[in-house]
């Protein structure tokens, strides 16, 4: 007869077999993450498993959504520290990198891997959903104040894509260390908020 937990007690083992499964995909990709072994790890039969997660892409969509979140945390809370716009501007482009360079895996699994809509779950539209506000809705906050100038739809895409490629490109050691990435950083942020202020009138 099975044990009855708690549900404290569900939540961490939960939150321990995704912790696992993010290194795992983080690794191999979705497709070569094995159920078996995530289990393995975690000290877990492969049949307890499905106690937590119905299926491989349950498993998948709960662990992305749950990198998702921790990185809003991260760049909400950038965006709610003291400072002024500009300020807390700043602020975002370091907890973004912050986070990339602290928890690559998390990273990977926020933009390297993509899945079909029709295998997500409302848990993982809703932490998607989240996250792209993160790095847009500032932008928008800034071109409304008069700060900058533009779509800012387009100019948040822009601070992002530079700053994602920034961040792949050191990961895969074709930036030589930290110091030389925050050199970059700080160089594309400068040339886009250039592009983006206000024409002088």
């Amino acid at each position: 007869m099975a044990l009855l937990l708690t549900d404290e007690q569900v939540n961490a083992t939960r939150e321990r077999i995704r912790a696992v499964a993010e290194r795992h995909i983080a690794r191999q990709g979705p497709a070569g993450v094995s159920l078996r072994a995530v289990a393995a790890e975690c000290g877990l039969a492969a049949a307890s498993l499905y106690r937590y997660y119905a299926s491989k892409a349950d498993l998948l969509g709960a662990t992305r959504a749950a990198a998702h979140d921790r990185f809003s945390d991260r760049i909400e809370a950038a965006w709610a520290a003291p400072g002024d716009l500009w300020d807390r501007s700043r602020a975002i482009g370091e907890a973004f990198a912050d986070f990339a360079f602290s928890e690559p895996a998390a990273y990977q699994l926020i933009f390297a891997f993509e899945q079909d809509e029709a295998d997500k779950s409302d848990e993982l539209r809703r932490a998607e959903a989240r996250s792209h506000r993160t790095l847009t809705g500032y932008v928008r906050e800034m071109v409304e104040a008069g700060l900058l100038e533009g779509d800012p739809d387009i100019i948040a895409h822009a601070y992002w894509a530079a700053l994602h490629g920034l961040v792949v490109l050191t990961m895969a050691g074709k930036i030589p260390d930290r110091a030389r990435f925050e050199q970059l950083r700080h160089g594309a942020a400068r040339l886009i908020t250039r592009g983006a202020l206000p024409a002088a009138r």
